[in-house]
């Protein structure tokens, strides 16, 4: 098993792409920290995958409790060996017509979020000379309508992750950037109706449709990612894209 005993801390890890990363790393013989907002939620995967995962209750967004998390972390695991930043929301709205709420509640989570989990995974990752995923979206190169907040913070997330690999290069901590592209989701959609509508009316008259493919298994996102995560010591991906085919 290629993870055998690493400790791999997975934000988001309550459902979607996060769950599937918390399998997929269970089964390379991880033991796998899922952080959440959703405790319930959180425990149902811990039931589903076994005693290899652990729950961390935790709003990504706010930095006392991420503090406070990865001090759990290293209380409870023994330290950490990678940090996968897949927590994200996607909330459609347009701009001219969006509260100071939800601005800041998709910057607070898609960015700050992996920036408090960053800083306070960095230490335990220079002992472990660990790994860093910030987990972006093909979004950041096609420019979806009503999406333009998610984008600009999947945009920045990238860039940040470029300068922090070149931050923590001397310290043996690889940082890298996982742009994934459409996904055929297992769990409900969280838009409802009337905004789902909306979207994919808005969609296929941009012409963005065209663009994201059919879909692809959240499995095939994750090999991708098992592939950063076990790279040789003498390797780096800086960006990694992964999309659906046409």
């Amino acid at each position: 098993m290629r993870l055998d005993s690493k400790v791999i801390a997975i934000t988001g890890g309550s459902q979607g792409l996060g769950r599937a990363l918390a399998k997929a790393c269970c089964r390379e013989g991880a033991r796998v920290a899922i952080i959440g907002r959703d405790f319930h939620k959180l425990e149902s995967v811990r039931k589903e995958i076994g005693e290899r995962v652990v729950c961390f209750p935790c709003d990504i967004g706010d930095s006392v409790e991420v503090s406070n998390t990865f001090k759990k972390i290293e209380a409870q695991m023994g330290g950490l060996d990678a940090l996968v930043n897949n927590a994200g929301i996607y909330p459609i709205f347009k701009l001219e017509t969006a509260s100071d709420e939800q601005l800041r509640s998709v910057i607070n989570t898609n960015l700050l979020g992996a920036m408090y989990a960053c800083r306070e995974a960095i230490p335990l990752l220079k002992k472990s000379r660990g790994d860093i995923i910030n987990v972006s979206s093909e979004a950041v190169r096609f420019y979806p309508p009503l999406l333009s907040v998610y984008t600009a913070s999947k945009s920045a997330l990238e860039a940040f992750s470029q300068s922090l690999r070149v931050e923590l290069a001397p310290s043996g901590v690889r940082v890298a950037a996982l742009r994934v592209g459409h996904l055929l989701r297992e769990d409900p959609s969280p838009l409802d109706d009337e905004t789902y509508e909306l979207m994919i009316k808005t969609f296929e008259e941009t012409g963005f449709m065209a663009s994201t493919g059919e879909g692809m298994q959240l499995d095939t996102v994750t090999s991708a990612a098992i592939h950063l995560l076990t790279l040789p010591a003498d390797a780096t991906i800086d960006l990694l894209e992964i999309r659906s085919r046409h």
